[in-house]
């Protein structure tokens, strides 16, 4: 009986992975990791920066907001360039990345147009003039971020336009020009 069992089982192929098909295929899923890697890494990175953009953005949207309704004469809508107003630590202790600046801009609208007709505005840099709006321009900048210098820096702006609810008052101050740093 026990030869019929032995003469079977030499006889027949037995069913099972050998060592060296084990090992081409493993090759083989290595291989195709191994193509598949720099992708995964492009995905990592776009996805990254995709969502480090719309921090910027909701931060910059944010802010302008904010500045958007303050009465017309607040102080914080003084004409000139404002720096960052955000901690330099997270509250995890980590770097910000991030810093806000904004720019305000004085104009008025010349006299002696006609209703409906274009016109450019004049901008205002001196005490006394009659003041039409302002133009906010908001600066959101991130540094490098935790990829590092693959990502680079971003920056966006978003501007508004506040009109005054008196323009028959003057003004007071000046408008230093310049851009956010």
């Amino acid at each position: 009986m026990r030869s019929r069992r032995a003469a079977g089982r030499r006889g027949g192929r037995e069913a099972g992975l050998t060592i060296v098909e084990m090992l081409l295929a493993l090759a083989l899923l290595a291989f195709v990791l191994l193509g598949i890697t720099p992708l995964f890494m492009a995905s990592v990175k776009s996805n990254y920066s995709g969502n480090e953009y719309t921090s910027i953005n909701v931060l910059a949207r944010d802010r302008l907001e904010q500045l958007m309704n303050l009465p017309f004469d607040d102080g914080q809508l003084a004409p000139g360039i404002h720096g960052n107003d955000l901690p330099a630590t997270l509250p995890d202790g980590v770097r910000n990345p991030f810093a806000v600046c904004y720019q305000v801009f004085q104009f008025q609208i010349p006299t002696g147009i006609a209703a409906n007709a274009s016109f450019v505005p004049v901008p205002v840099t001196t005490a006394g003039n009659t003041l039409s709006y302002k133009r906010i321009d908001v600066t959101v900048k991130a540094s490098a971020g935790q990829l590092g210098p693959a990502i680079g820096i971003r920056q966006s702006r978003v501007s508004g336009i506040l009109s005054n609810p008196f323009p028959e008052n003057p003004i007071s101050g000046n408008d230093p020009g310049g851009s956010c740093p």
